[in-house]
Order: C-alpha cells, then sequence, then structure tokens
C-alpha cells in the first residue's frame, strides 16, 4: 500500500450543519432551559473581574483577577463613561485578550486611556459567547472629553444562521475546502447599528480559540436586514465536531451565534477500503490439477 494513504485515512471529509439554537429576544442563541430538580446543586457563581484598589494611572501594569470564567478566551477593555455605550467607550486597539482556565486566574494588563472621560470600568466578555462583567477603575490621566448625550441604543436580531454551499468530492474525500456561513442580522430600530466589532473563533467543543478573519459588518440601518457569506477555511487536519462561534458586540445586548459542524472521511474510508480488498478478490487462482484415473484390467 502507498504510505499516502495510511496518512489520507485520517484527513476529514463532511461537514453538517447543525441547528442553531433559538434566539433570545436580543438576538443571542438561547439554550433550552434544564428541566428542575430538587437535588440540583447550587447555581455557579456569576464571572467576575477584581481590579486592584487605587488610586491607578494611565500607562500603569497593574494584574486583575479572573473568578468564575468559562474556560476559553477573555478580552480585556479599559472603559470610560462607566461602559454604558459598550465598546463606544472603550480603549478597543489596546485591548488585552488572555486564555482562562475554568476557574480562577491572574491578568495583567496595561492600564489604557479610554476615548472618553470617566467614570472608569474594567470591561471584561468571553469572546465565546455573551459573558460579561465589569469592576470599578479608579484610574486617573484620563483627559477625554465627557461622553455625548445617550442616544437610541441599536439592537440586532439574527434571523438566519446556517452553513451554505457545499463541495460532496472535497467532504467526501477529505480535501481541504472552505465553509460558507450564511448570516443574516435584522435591526428592529429605531438606531443604526454602525460596524459593529464582530469576532469569529473555529475549534473543537469547548476548545474554540482559533480565530478566523471576520468581515466589516458595515452599516445596518434601522428595520434593514443584511446578510453577510463568511468563508471559514477548513484544512485537512480537522477532524470530528468543530464548533464556530460569532460574536456581535453592541452595546448592552451583544448577539452571540455557535454554528456545529462534524468532518468523516466516509469517502475516503471507503475507496481505502476497496484498494485493500480488491487485489484480494481479484486475485488470479491457479488452474485446477485433474487427477489422473486409471481402469483396471480384469483377470481371467
Amino acid at each position: 500500500m502507498t504510505p499516502v494513504l495510511p496518512a489520507a485515512a485520517a484527513i476529514v471529509a463532511l461537514a453538517v450543519p447543525v441547528p442553531a439554537p433559538p434566539s433570545t429576544p436580543d438576538g443571542a442563541a438561547a439554550l433550552a432551559p434544564a428541566a428542575p430538580s430538587s437535588t440540583a446543586p447550587s447555581a455557579a457563581p456569576q464571572p467576575a473581574v477584581v481590579v486592584p484598589s487605587g488610586p491607578l494611572t494611565v500607562g500603569q501594569r497593574v494584574t486583575v483577577t479572573l473568578r468564575g470564567w468559562p474556560a476559553g478566551p477573555v478580552h480585556l477593555t479599559v472603559c470610560g463613561n462607566g461602559a454604558h455605550r459598550g465598546a463606544l467607550d472603550c480603549a478597543n486597539e489596546l485591548a488585552t485578550t488572555v486564555q482562562v482556565p475554568a476557574g480562577t486566574t491572574a491578568a495583567p494588563i496595561m492600564l489604557a486611556a479610554p476615548p472618553v472621560a470617566c467614570p472608569c470600568v474594567l470591561r471584561a466578555h468571553a469572546l465565546t459567547g455573551a459573558v460579561q462583567a465589569t469592576a470599578a477603575l479608579p484610574v486617573r490621566g484620563v483627559t477625554a472629553a465627557p461622553a455625548p448625550a445617550p442616544a437610541a441604543v441599536p439592537r440586532l436580531h439574527l434571523d438566519e444562521l446556517r452553513v451554505a454551499g457545499r463541495r460532496p468530492l472535497r467532504e467526501w474525500f477529505g480535501l481541504p475546502e472552505t465553509l460558507t456561513v450564511r448570516v443574516a442580522l435584522r435591526n428592529p430600530g429605531p438606531a443604526d447599528a454602525v460596524d459593529p466589532p464582530f469576532t469569529l473563533l473555529f475549534g473543537r467543543p469547548g476548545r474554540a480559540h482559533t480565530i478566523v478573519a471576520a468581515p466589516p459588518l458595515g452599516t445596518i440601518g434601522a428595520g434593514q436586514v443584511r446578510t453577510y457569506e463568511i468563508p471559514v477555511p477548513v484544512d485537512v487536519a480537522v477532524l470530528g465536531a468543530h464548533e464556530l462561534h460569532g460574536r456581535v458586540d453592541l452595546p448592552e445586548r451583544p448577539v452571540a451565534f455557535v454554528v456545529e459542524t462534524s468532518r468523516h472521511p466516509w469517502g475516503l474510508l471507503g475507496a481505502v477500503a476497496v484498494l485493500v480488498v480488491a487485489p484480494i478478490v481479484l486475485r488470479p487462482r491457479p488452474p485446477r490439477r485433474r487427477g489422473r484415473h486409471r481402469t483396471g484390467e480384469g483377470t481371467g
């Protein structure tokens, strides 16, 4: 057998999207509520971020503590205006992303100057979902102007989420491919959503840490629906179940979704089986030898 075949047998081939969970009123993917149980354990503590006591200064490096977060990447950003407008009030370009194990961990960050005046907070949110928390940040040295008067807060709902367009030969024979994920976002109004931050992560369930290039969303006007087709490169090393996590970071109400896929090399494995079995079945057999029969002569 050629050495290429055993290596190819580990390649993945089929991508099958699992329907996304129903969306909540804010557009985030919702999970079905668990059945009540009299023996259920007490609720897990809410994720929290703890900052050192002040006063602190812009440009200072400090260590913060993250407690009760699910395992995965967490985004830490210094914000002014109490982060009432979400990412608009935050120093997004100087944010810090840390990989957090389940439980409690410490993370070093630099205190960046937010784009608007204090009250300042440290804003933390998980890149794989809608979990977020804030902590008051007694930071000095912020010279930015106060935030403008509050305006209408934009809202987005997830109208469509699916994997579009498949190439059967690539799926069945484990070739590198590009999944096209179609996402439709609806703005129920009254405010436009202007190029909200959009992040995508790909990987195994519970370990979606690979960053996927997310397209700019542009402006989604009040009452408008915009559809995006997002290419997700999938190489030959992807095997079994995988997930694509998406998050649109809006003030107060982020939109989060998950697309589940799986890849199995059924066609490739079948071809390998044929190549292994066919030579055995089609092997030429030697001709059967016929025995010699002797006729005896009677004695008289």
